[in-house]
């Protein structure tokens, strides 16, 4: 799949920073193309509300903010609760993520712990506000995980550099996700299939809907532990275990997080960690 771009190349200069969000020579080579672009409009993220059993659970979040710049760099901010969100830059010629993670410190759910929201710019803004949502946050990490997919060489065709996810069509992808052709547990849940794997499988060979499917899962019985639980995926519904337990849960190869009043819960496949 392709979107074909607003420009032949962006203006834009070349960071001398390591935090580059596509290091491969295709990118370097387009942003040493392009120097001295025009002031860059400012878009105001706006940030979903929480699924009430996590905001019942844990209560208002802190926000981790990561987007890539308007010179290709992965940025960072960090806002707290009752904080208005930034202006951010964005790269205008193409398509770009935005992802917000949300945080607890006080509870130990640091960034990453908890699925995130976010957006695909230009695709979610609308006029100088971008609409970041809860099924925005596996576009733009789905674009993350192209972006950082190992590549060979650098695109030696037009085919090839549809794969790179700033030229991705991803009206179209959005439009798959929702659509007949993707088993209803990944409608329900998109954070059941293995974003990693299917980017790494389309930077390959390119993308094929088919590949859009659930992780291999098995159960894991966890003693002792009993009562409400909510896990880091936002369409996941509550886990309720009876009294002294034990906890059931479907696990795959992935380190995955479960929440209760008393504590947290990283578990596996290949074991379980409780805090």
């Amino acid at each position: 799949m392709s979107q074909k771009p607003k420009a032949a190349a962006p203006p834009c200069r070349i960071p001398r920073m390591k935090t580059m969000f596509f290091t491969g020579a295709a990118f370097l080579a387009l942003l040493a193309a392009c120097d001295n672009g025009p002031i860059r409009p400012s878009y105001l993220p706006l940030l979903p509300e929480l699924p009430a059993h996590w905001e019942e659970f844990l209560g208002e979040p802190h926000w981790r903010l990561e987007w890539v710049d308007g010179d290709g760099l992965w940025l960072e901010r960090d806002i707290s609760p009752g904080e208005a969100a930034p202006g951010i830059s964005l790269i205008q010629e193409w398509a770009t993520p935005v992802l917000a993670w949300p945080y607890w410190p006080g509870r130990g759910l640091l960034p990453g712990m908890m699925r995130p929201a976010g957006a695909i710019f230009p695709w979610d803004a609308s006029g100088r506000k971008l609409g970041v949502s809860w099924r925005g946050g596996v576009h733009a990490l789905f674009w993350k995980e192209l972006s950082q997919a190992e590549r060979p060489s650098a695109p030696a065709t037009a085919s090839e550099a549809r794969r790179l996810p700033w030229y991705f069509d991803w009206p179209r992808f959005a439009e798959l996700l929702e659509s007949e052709t993707t088993p209803q547990a990944v409608r329900d849940d998109p954070w059941l299939a293995d974003w990693k794997s299917i980017a790494g499988r389309t930077v390959q060979s390119g993308f094929d809907r088919r590949r859009i499917a659930s992780r291999a899962f098995t159960e894991l019985a966890v003693p002792g532990l009993g009562g409400r639980w909510i896990g880091s995926s936002p369409f996941a519904p509550p886990l309720d275990a009876p009294d002294g337990g034990p906890l059931r849960l479907k696990v795959s190869e992935a380190a995955e997080t479960w929440v209760s009043p008393s504590g947290v819960l990283k578990a596996s496949s290949a074991g379980w960690v409780w805090r």
